[in-house]
C-alpha cells in the first residue's frame, strides 16, 4: 500500500480539527472543564457535579482523552496540564478557548452558505451575538495588557480621561476597562438594538454611556482622548467616513487604537494565514472582507505615527495620532 500523500495528511487534520473544536466548545460551555479544573474526579462524579446526561459525558470523556485534552489516571479524570490556561482564563495571552466556541457558535449558521453561492444572499453576524462576545475576550485583555504596558496610555486613563468605543457590541470591553480605570469615563456605540441592550445592562451603574448608532452618523467633535475600534471597521460599510468622525471626536494629539484581523500580503504558509483566510469565507457569508495593512494605512494617512503591532493570529493593533494641525 503506498503511502498517504502530505496532502491527504492534512486534510484528515482538518476533518479531526473539526471534532476538536466541538469537544472544547462543548467541554467550556457544559462547566465540564471548568470543574476539571477545580478537581480530578470520576466520570460518574463529573455528571453529578456539572448535571448533565451520563452517556453525552461518558462520549465526550472518551473523545477528549483521545483528542489529549483530559488524562484518565486510576478511574479519575484530570484537565491535562496548560489546558486550563489555553481554555478558561482569558486574561491569559495563550487563551485560545473564546475561538473555539466562536467556531462552532458560527458553524451552526453555516447552512446560509447555500444562498450565498447561489443568490449572493449574505446573513449578518449580528445574529449571534454569543458568537462574537466569545471571540473577542482574547482581543480586550490583549488590548488592554497593551494599555497597561503604555505609559502614556496608562496614565492618561488612570488620572481619568475619556474613551470612545464604535462598534462595543455588548459593551463588555468597556466594562473591563472600567473595571480597571475607574476615574475615566466611557461612551460606546453600536448600531445593533440588540447589542445595545445587553451592553446597557453591563454599563447600569458604571461611568459608561451606550448610544445606539453607526459609526458613519456620529457627530462627536473633539470629546475624547482615546477611540477604539475592536473588529468592527472590517463591518463599516463606508470606512472612510467612520475614520474621519473618529478623527473629529479625538481631541488634538488624542490617539485611535484598531484592532482587526488583518490579510497576510503575500505567502499564505503559516498557522496564522490559514487561519484568517478560513474565516475570510466566514466573513464573506456576512457580506465583509478582512482588510490589509496598505489599505488601513490609507484610512489613516491624516493621522502622525501609524503603528502596527502583530498581536497573534493575524490580529494587529494599530494605533495613531490625530494632529493638531490637519483639519477633519
Amino acid at each position: 500500500m503506498k503511502a498517504r500523500s502530505v496532502d491527504f495528511a492534512k486534510l484528515w487534520e482538518y476533518s479531526v480539527g473539526f471534532y476538536g473544536v466541538w469537544l472544547v466548545h462543548l467541554g467550556r460551555q457544559t462547566g465540564l472543564f471548568e470543574t476539571l479544573a477545580s478537581s480530578p474526579m470520576s466520570i460518574t462524579e463529573l455528571v453529578s457535579v456539572t448535571k448533565t446526561y451520563p452517556s453525552a459525558v461518558q462520549a465526550w470523556c472518551s473523545a477528549a482523552i483521545a483528542y489529549g485534552l483530559i488524562i484518565e489516571k486510576k478511574g479519575k479524570v484530570y484537565l491535562k496540564p496548560g489546558m486550563k490556561a489555553m481554555l478558561l482564563d482569558k486574561k491569559n495571552p495563550n487563551y485560545l478557548g473564546g475561538q473555539f466556541s466562536y467556531l462552532a457558535l458560527r458553524s451552526l449558521e453555516y447552512s446560509a452558505f447555500e444562498g450565498l453561492f447561489r443568490y449572493g444572499k449574505t446573513h449578518e453576524m449580528s445574529s449571534n451575538i454569543n458568537a462574537i462576545e466569545q471571540a473577542t475576550d482574547w482581543d480586550h485583555y490583549t488590548f488592554l495588557a497593551r494599555v497597561r504596558r503604555d505609559r502614556k496610555l496608562d496614565q492618561l486613563l488612570s488620572r481619568g480621561c475619556r474613551l470612545l468605543d464604535v462598534g462595543c457590541g455588548t459593551g463588555s470591553l468597556l466594562a473591563k476597562m472600567h473595571n480597571v480605570y475607574n476615574k475615566s469615563s466611557f461612551v460606546g456605540i453600536d448600531p445593533s438594538g440588540k447589542a445595545v441592550a445587553r451592553a446597557r445592562s453591563i454599563a447600569k451603574n458604571k461611568s459608561i454611556k451606550i448610544i445606539k448608532q453607526a459609526g458613519e452618523l456620529m457627530t462627536f467633535e473633539n470629546e475624547f482622548d482615546i477611540v477604539y475600534l475592536g473588529e468592527s471597521l472590517y463591518a463599516a460599510r463606508d470606512k472612510e467616513r467612520v475614520i474621519s468622525n473618529c478623527l473629529r471626536a479625538l481631541k488634538n494629539g488624542g490617539t485611535i487604537a484598531i484592532v482587526e484581523g488583518l490579510l497576510p500580503e503575500s505567502n499564505l504558509q503559516t498557522d496564522d494565514d490559514r487561519l484568517i483566510m478560513g474565516m475570510e469565507l466566514d466573513f464573506a457569508l456576512q457580506g465583509y472582507r478582512f482588510m490589509t495593512k496598505k489599505q488601513v494605512a490609507k484610512l489613516l494617512e491624516k493621522f502622525s505615527r501609524v503603528r502596527f503591532e502583530d498581536l497573534g493570529g493575524s490580529v494587529y493593533l494599530v494605533t495613531a495620532t490625530r494632529n493638531s494641525f490637519l483639519p477633519y
